[in-house]
């Protein structure tokens, strides 16, 4: 598929959210392992999410102390943002951190405590229709939301909105890559939005 670069497909569960569109199966991964600053990465993610008019909330937390003195984090981000009264847009991150442990380096000729270990960061976005429930209520409003999702907003969403919020996912993808100083940092979608 084109255009379809850094994205992974995921196993389907076959559970549908009603008022939940979009191709749930495709999302990216961002893997490293070596030396980071944790909380220089959640405050470049977070900010970034921010400054594009998300609301951030972190929907799952787990910490493990491992017995060989690391630690273990997995947690669950969810941004939205709405993008008409109808529709809600998403992207979900889910953090993992393995092996975690705190060294202590040099930089610019000061001793500062970083992390060590392992990271994936998994991006994923989907749409929600009528988040309200405005037209969830009756037959006739279950009808025209289908009718407006199905045939009216069949083309933007696909051409216009999917691609837009795909192309954002990359971005972000980036910034994260920039904050753990990627070698291969940027990509060429960058400036498609």
């Amino acid at each position: 598929m084109a255009g379809m670069e850094g994205f992974v497909p995921m196993p389907h569960t076959g559970k549908d959210v009603p008022g939940e569109f979009g191709d749930k199966s495709l999302y990216q991964v961002v893997r490293y392992k070596g030396i980071f600053d944790i909380n220089e990465l959640y405050r470049v993610i977070n900010d970034w999410l921010v400054s594009k008019g998300y609301q951030v909330h972190e929907s799952k937390y787990k910490s493990i102390a491992l017995q060989t003195g690391g630690k273990e984090k997995t947690f669950d981000w969810n941004a939205h943002r709405k993008m008409t009264e109808a529709i809600m847009v998403w992207i979900d991150l889910h953090f993992q951190f393995q092996d975690i442990m705190e060294v202590e380096v040099v930089k610019n000729g000061k001793t500062v405590k970083l992390q060590k270990g392992l990271i994936m960061v998994r991006i994923q976005h989907r749409w929600e229709m009528d988040f309200s429930e405005r037209m969830g209520r009756s037959k006739l409003g279950k009808t025209i939301a289908t009718f407006m999702m199905q045939i009216m907003w069949k083309k933007k969403i696909d051409s216009l909105w999917e691609d837009k919020l795909r192309f954002k996912c990359y971005e972000l993808m980036n910034v994260i890559k920039e904050t753990l100083d990627f070698m291969t940092k940027g990509n060429e979608h960058y400036d498609v939005w």
